[in-house]
């Protein structure tokens, strides 16, 4: 063979070598493949993304407070002259600071500027502090409507409820010509304010009596409600009023004033 001749075989070897190291190989589906897990020198590497996932929303739980002690609407549409201080909730349990004992008929009732009773009108002590301590004096005052009152007929119909209950009362006394006026001078030593809400309140006095060795008191109860702005005689419960019960021995249990 000549030396041309075999030169241009060599070159179509070449040829066909070269074609088939260019054409890509098949997988089994048919379909190209490459390899992606070596770059070539100087190419980045592809970098895989994972997914992310939505954080979940926080929650907050609701705050919880407990919730306040009732507390009376302040006594501002209530008269000119009847401020009192309602804040104090807490039932007494020691001698309230400011009393002052002022005459109601045959009794010495504890008044206080901050706690009441405020105004004397008519005969009648009234405007009470919306506060067991208001209740408290509000039933030192209320329990002398039946003894030597300056004018027990319009205190009574003002403050005792409900009011069919004061019309018989002052009814009946009206009729009675015997009725007590009075038993003598007392004075209302100490009290235990056993139920209060801002609605009712329950208040057990201890009482010096005439006569009795200072040691020994009379006791009552007188139930209250709130009515109308004011403390007032509820005889929707026991249907009188209050009345002297057993003597004690000293003031233990009790507040003094």
């Amino acid at each position: 063979m000549s030396i041309r001749s075999r030169a241009a075989a060599l070159a179509a070897i070449a040829a066909i070598a070269l074609s088939a190291a260019c054409t890509p190989t098949s997988t089994s589906a048919g379909t190209a493949s490459t390899d992606v897990s070596t770059s070539t020198a100087g190419a980045p590497s592809p970098t895989t993304t994972a997914p992310t996932t939505a954080a979940a929303p926080a929650t907050t739980a609701p705050a919880t407070t407990a919730p306040p002690a009732p507390v009376p609407a302040p006594a501002g549409d209530r008269g000119p002259g009847c401020q009192t201080d309602d804040h104090d909730q807490h039932k007494p349990t020691a001698t309230p600071p400011g009393t002052e004992f002022k005459p109601l008929g045959s009794l010495l009732v504890p008044t206080s500027r901050a706690a009441g009773p405020l105004l004397y009108e008519g005969g009648f002590w009234h405007c009470f502090a919306h506060t067991p301590e208001g209740a408290a004096r509000a039933a030192a005052v209320l329990a002398a409507i039946d003894t030597g009152h300056d004018d027990w007929e319009r205190a009574a119909r003002a403050q005792i409820y409900p009011p069919a209950a004061a019309k018989d009362y002052a009814d009946r006394r009206l009729k009675d010509p015997l009725h007590a006026e009075g038993v003598g001078s007392v004075k209302v030593v100490a009290f235990s304010v056993m139920t209060y809400t801002p609605e009712k309140s329950m208040v057990m006095l201890l009482v010096d009596l005439p006569g009795a060795p200072p040691w020994i008191h009379g006791s009552t109860t007188a139930n209250l409600l709130w009515a109308d702005g004011d403390w007032r005689l509820d005889m929707s419960a026991e249907g009188h009023l209050p009345k002297l019960g057993p003597g004690t021995s000293g003031t233990a249990g009790f507040v003094t004033w």
